[in-house]
């Protein structure tokens, strides 16, 4: 059992200077759920979680093979929170993406990710999740310029 309160995931991105984000699909919330244990830092959760190893493009860990999108991120800083549980703290990693991984069948004939394939997952607190199974849009009225183009997706020329 982990003892010292900091995710192994945590400590590794702090000592190798990368990470990856999976993500976590309505597909793969078993071994999302089985992953969120606590285990001895010498124990494989892939292993644990059924999960297969997919390698990375700089980043000197594995991805998650059966997620359709990643991102491999230069690991920058870690910001840690208190609180109230038996972990005590809540620590929130920041990196840069330096690849991104998507799988040719998520993404659209207008090359966007296909959400509703998807099916992406949110923690809600307590024991709640969700996913996504409806999408709609709302363009905001009357807007002009370089926020209204970010929000398309579109890159500026």
């Amino acid at each position: 059992m982990v003892t010292s309160g900091v995710e192994d995931t945590v400590i590794n991105a702090e000592n190798t200077g990368w990470f990856v984000w999976n993500m976590a699909t309505f597909d793969l919330r078993e071994q999302v759920n089985i992953s969120a244990m606590e285990f001895a830092p010498e124990v494989d959760e892939f292993i644990q979680a059924g999960l297969i190893k997919a390698d990375c493009a700089s980043a000197p860990c594995s991805r998650v093979l059966d997620s359709p999108v990643h991102f491999e991120c230069r690991y920058l800083k870690t910001v840690t929170f208190d609180g109230n549980s038996p972990q005590a703290t809540a620590d929130v990693v920041f990196g840069e993406v330096e690849h991104i991984h998507i799988k040719d069948d998520v993404i659209t004939d207008d090359g966007k990710l296909d959400i509703l394939k998807i099916r992406p997952i949110s923690r809600l607190g307590y024991y709640d999740y969700s996913s996504i199974t409806e999408i709609f849009e709302m363009q905001i009225p009357n807007m002009e310029g370089s926020l209204a183009s970010g929000l398309e997706g579109k890159a500026s020329s």
